[in-house]
C-alpha cells in the first residue's frame, strides 16, 4: 500500500502488464480528507468510479458528489481535485486509460519522493523540496497548483 500524500492508495492493474495502454489505483479516503492540491493533467483522461462513500469533486468551477456506484470522467486539460466531505470512509479506484503515460508509476514515485523528504528531516513545502515535486510532475506533464489549496481547504473543509 502506498501513501500518497496522506492517502492509502493500491495499484491494482500496472500499466505495463497491460501493454502500456491502462492503469488502476484503488485509493481509500478517511472521514473529512483532503485529496491533492487542485491540479491539470495536459495528456491523461481519468475515470473514477466510487465503490465506497461519497467523494466530492472540483472539475474547472463545478463542484460536484459522487456516490457509491457513481462514475467521474475527468478529462484532460481540465483543472480537478477531489476530497471526502463526508463523516464515513471513502474508496474509489481511479483507472487511466492512456498510451502515453504509466500514471500509477507517477504515484509510486510521489510516494517515493514525499518518503524520502520526511526520513531526510525536510519540508516539504521548502523551495528545494517543491522544486523536486515540480520535477516529477514534469516528467508526467501535469501540473499542480499549491497555491490553490489554502483556499480551496477554507472554502470545502469542515466547517466547525
Amino acid at each position: 500500500m502506498l501513501n500518497v500524500m496522506g492517502m492509502a492508495c493500491g495499484v491494482k492493474i500496472r500499466y505495463d502488464h497491460t501493454g502500456n495502454a491502462f492503469s488502476c489505483v484503488e485509493t481509500y479516503m478517511a472521514p473529512f480528507q483532503f485529496g491533492p492540491p487542485p491540479h491539470v493533467h495536459y495528456e491523461l483522461d481519468e475515470i473514477m468510479l466510487v465503490l465506497e462513500g461519497t467523494i466530492t469533486l472540483l472539475e474547472g468551477t463545478e463542484v460536484r458528489e459522487v456516490s457509491a456506484g457513481g462514475y467521474h470522467f475527468r478529462p484532460r486539460g481540465v483543472v480537478h481535485t477531489f476530497w471526502n466531505g463526508h463523516e464515513a470512509p471513502a474508496r474509489f479506484l481511479d483507472m487511466y486509460p492512456s498510451n502515453t503515460h504509466d500514471f500509477a508509476h507517477y504515484l509510486e514515485e510521489l510516494s517515493d519522493l514525499d518518503g524520502a523528504i520526511h526520513t531526510e528531516g525536510g519540508n516539504p513545502f521548502a523551495p528545494e523540496n517543491m522544486a523536486r515535486f515540480k520535477a516529477l510532475d514534469n516528467r508526467y506533464n501535469h501540473e499542480v497548483f499549491h497555491e490553490q489549496m489554502p483556499e480551496h481547504m477554507a472554502k470545502h473543509g469542515p466547517k466547525n
